[in-house]
């Protein structure tokens, strides 16, 4: 982790990355109605975990919160 990245930012970004997976899939899904119902269970669960992480990366990582624990 390099000096200048804030903490939580790579699981934000991890998280961004799976939200806009699974809703590709499922998007792409409904247009060329080939993905099976499956398909649409993993791109739920990536959307689901994806926003979960972030989410929880915002959360502990607010920016009172970092100075907080720096004091302490």
């Amino acid at each position: 982790m390099s000096i200048d990245e804030q903490p939580g930012e790579s699981a934000r970004t991890f998280g961004a990355f799976a939200v806009i997976i699974g809703l590709l899939i499922a998007g792409l899904g409904f247009l060329t109605d080939g993905v099976p119902v499956r398909g649409y269970c993993f791109a739920g669960l990536l959307v689901f975990v994806g926003a979960a992480v972030r989410v929880e990366a915002a959360i502990r990582c607010r920016p009172g919160a970092v100075e907080a624990d720096q004091r302490s």
